[in-house]
């Protein structure tokens, strides 16, 4: 199997899918990287750090693999010779195509842009979260409709996995004080762009609060951690934690008393969870109408960035029926129907283990 990624987020939806794979030596993957992204420097040498088995975008467009995954439908797909599966690229597709000069008319992944080259629907498999996006999808590329299938979200399967361990997440990351998770999406609308100076007033505001800053992979790309660290100095001096760029947001996540964010996709999973959500910005032009990021963004209460921070994150309190909106983004056993379609589509019976989320992987800072 061949995981295509162009971007870090994209290793980071991939590495969700593998443990689905996990105690199955039929099945080999190794990772490929699609060229095209801007946000792709040192993304091999990314790869390379988790113990990926990488080969050149030459090797990977013969014909030794049986299957890949792509969780975006950008990049040259079309030169694969074999089916690809591609994922939802965040929390279901709840954010419109990206450009050059803004964003298009278009849903992000599911855009006829992205699934045709040439007249012919690239996609073997379009993956989708939920069943709501069928709909999207027939009105959005109707060629492509009748290759969607409904396979969840494995990422918020495991987060939900690690709920009961809450408590041990949160000792490792903040000790006996509560945790505030400032989030930030990428782009000029993010809370990173709007409100940079938000974990500085945090972590003098609440000294008695551990802050913690998880920022899109993308910021990562873009500025690296020098730039980043020079930005955040007078924070970091606070004791701000700066989480790292790859697979440790979800344990800070999980941990989090109060989340502080955006229109991201961390956004949607903090409510879907019942965390305490505070909006400090919320771009509407970059989100889909009527989807679950939408009424996210009428529902959150929002942080008024003139006033005291202190009185605002002890007020927070999670979405009003929370499950109802997770139930409108996720469908439920994800690692299930995941799992079956890769194995269909591999040609191999399933292994006989039943497919549990596995919780995510702890993360205590140095």
């Amino acid at each position: 199997m061949l995981g295509v990624v162009r971007t870090l987020t994209a290793l980071d939806r991939l590495l969700d899918v593998l443990p689905l794979l996990a105690d199955d030596m039929r099945v080999e993957t190794r990772f490929a990287v699609a060229a095209g992204s801007e946000f792709a420097a040192n993304l091999t040498e990314q790869l390379h750090l988790t113990g990926a088995q990488v080969v050149d975008w030459g090797t990977a467009i013969g014909k030794d693999f049986d299957f890949a995954l792509s969780p975006s439908g950008n990049g040259p797909l079309h030169e694969l010779e074999v089916p690809v599966l591609t994922l939802p690229h965040g929390a279901g597709h709840n954010k419109l195509r990206a450009t050059e000069s803004g964003v298009a008319e278009e849903v992000s992944g599911l855009s006829r842009t992205q699934l045709v080259h040439e007249g012919r629907v690239v996609p073997a498999v379009v993956g989708l979260s939920h069943p709501s996006q069928l709909a999207q999808l027939a009105s959005q590329c109707p060629e492509a409709a009748p290759r969607a299938e409904v396979i969840g979200d494995p990422c918020y399967a495991r987060l939900r996995a690690s709920l009961p361990m809450r408590e041990q997440y949160r000792t490792a990351l903040a000790g006996d004080r509560e945790l505030v998770v400032v989030a930030s999406t990428w782009g000029p609308d993010s809370l990173f762009a709007r409100c940079g100076d938000l974990p500085r007033r945090l972590t003098r505001e609440l000294p008695d609060h551990r802050t913690a800053l998880v920022l899109h992979p993308n910021i990562w790309q873009k500025y690296e951690d020098l730039q980043l660290r020079t930005w955040l100095g007078t924070a970091l001096r606070n004791d701000l934690l700066l989480v790292p760029r790859l697979r440790k947001w979800q344990a800070a996540l999980v941990a989090a008393d109060v989340v502080i964010t955006d229109h991201g996709s961390l956004a949607l999973y903090a409510a879907a969870l019942g965390k305490p959500l505070l909006l400090a910005t919320f771009s509407n032009t970059e989100v889909v109408p009527n989807s679950p990021m939408a009424l996210l963004g009428d529902q959150a209460r929002r942080l008024d960035l003139t006033a005291p921070l202190r009185p605002q994150v002890e007020a927070a309190a999670p979405l009003p029926d929370h499950h109802h909106l997770a139930d409108l983004t996720f469908a439920p056993n994800s690692h299930e129907r995941l799992r079956e379609l890769l194995y269909r589509h591999l040609e191999l019976p399933e292994p006989p283990w039943p497919p549990h989320p596995l919780p995510v992987a702890p993360f205590t800072p140095r």
